[in-house]
């Protein structure tokens, strides 16, 4: 029934049943400055966006040491790369447009492995996943 409240639509629902398999957990979560909101920060002060924070599982938050932007000229879309704070064999992807968000975590020395699917601007939904079953095939020729 939760996921039912979550879903916008009965796609969105299938797909969250079919991937309960492969994650450990999910939660809603409020995003307390989005992305959008750095890059006007940014714009406003001159200054390039070096980190930011991403939301957690039950309240944690994950610091992130940009590496890469990629934003439209408008600033209302755009990506990011990185890693998590202190931790070189992670990696963090961050995409925006339209107030809203989806990131991917993966930090194996902390075993941590998130993904955060668009929800309403301002929250997302936060997966924790299993690296091992949650992506499914295989990429490239065979």
């Amino acid at each position: 029934n939760v996921i039912r409240k979550l879903a916008h639509n009965d796609l969105e629902y299938q797909r969250m049943v079919e991937e309960n398999d492969r994650i450990i957990r999910r939660q809603l979560v409020y995003d307390k400055v989005t992305a959008a909101a750095l890059v006007e920060q940014a714009r406003l002060t001159g200054e390039p966006i070096r980190q930011l924070t991403l939301p957690g599982l039950d309240g944690q938050e994950v610091k992130v040491e940009i590496t890469k932007v990629d934003l439209n000229p408008s600033g209302q879309q755009g990506t990011f790369a990185g890693r998590v704070a202190g931790h070189d064999d992670s990696l963090v992807t961050l995409a925006f447009k339209g107030g809203r968000e989806a990131f991917t975590v993966m930090s194996p020395s902390e075993n941590l492995f998130l993904q955060g699917d668009p929800h309403e601007p301002g929250d997302l939904i936060v997966k924790s996943i299993n690296p091992e079953t949650y992506v499914l095939g295989v990429c490239g020729n065979p």
